[in-house]
């Protein structure tokens, strides 16, 4: 009798499918380790964001429609507490741009500079990528952004962009496990350090520790902390975080760990101001 065999197995597919896979992976943990975002996953974000802009648009839509629906008895009053803020708002406006006109004249008579446009323009947030370690968010703005560029807001430092496409990019937030930030303490020859994430000392807004480079370095409670400039990666004097709490190693009393409450509100981010490290 002749024997029966089942269709044959083409391994070959299997192969490719697990050496991509493995590639992929690779790339992927090599761009992490030096801070930046892999190609695979640029193609990815860029193949699914129409999808996903719509989805958020969809239901940011959704959500205003059933907001009105639940609150439309209350709108009419808002609707007028609002004018009269409006109204109000118009009459300090008024008063600020005579403030501004009569400062540009009183400058022009002291010899001092114009004032200059204050740089950086706004972006807003669209979406958030967090988890245990990685804490970015995707900003976009109404200009093309670029790799490197300065994320803060009017408190503090935020972080910077990692990935740019257009006007669209990828900001690593100060609470990112990869996040560094070369810093100094804000007193007259104070120290220098290295400000990280914080993650096992969250309680109170506490997210981001400053080690110091020396041992012997002077940490005070109520220090402002600001970046020192060093390495290029952030300019100089951008606040970071105020000083908590100050701890030394069980094991080695000189090494000195500060605990910092950061000046950017991390929990609220809505709008950002983006820089370009020039700027």
């Amino acid at each position: 009798m002749r024997a029966m065999h089942g269709p044959a197995i083409r391994w070959e597919p299997i192969l490719a499918m697990v050496v991509v896979a493995v590639l992929c992976t690779w790339v992927q943990h090599r761009a992490w380790g030096v801070g930046e975002v892999s190609l695979p996953e640029r193609v990815a974000r860029a193949a699914v964001w129409p999808l996903q802009s719509a989805l958020v648009r969809g239901g940011s839509f959704t959500r205003n429609i059933s907001v009105a629906a639940y609150r439309g008895r209350y709108l009419v009053e808002e609707n007028e507490e609002l004018r009269r803020r409006v109204q109000h708002l118009e009459a300090e406006k008024l008063r600020m741009v005579s403030y501004y006109h009569d400062n540009l004249a009183m400058r022009k008579k002291l010899g001092w500079p114009p004032l200059e446009t204050p740089p950086g323009v706004a972006a807003r947030v669209i979406d958030w990528s967090s988890g245990l370690r990685r804490k970015r968010v995707t900003i976009e703005a109404n200009r093309e952004l670029e790799r490197g560029n300065i994320v803060r807001t009017d408190a503090g430092l935020v972080g910077r962009v990692i990935d740019a496409q257009g006007q669209r990019g990828t900001a690593m937030l100060l609470t990112d496990s990869e996040s560094a930030v070369a810093s100094r303490v804000q007193r007259q020859n104070g120290d220098l350090g290295m400000v990280y994430s914080a993650p096992e000392a969250s309680e109170g807004g506490v997210t981001l520790k400053m080690v110091p480079h020396s041992h012997n370095a002077d940490l005070r409670v109520g220090d402002v902390v600001l970046s020192s400039g060093d390495g290029g990666v952030y300019p100089k004097g951008l606040p970071v975080g105020v000083i908590e709490r100050v701890e030394t190693s069980d094991v080695n009393v000189a090494s000195i760990t500060a605990y910092l409450r950061p000046y950017a509100d991390f929990e609220h981010l809505d709008y950002v101001l983006v820089e370009r490290r020039g700027e």
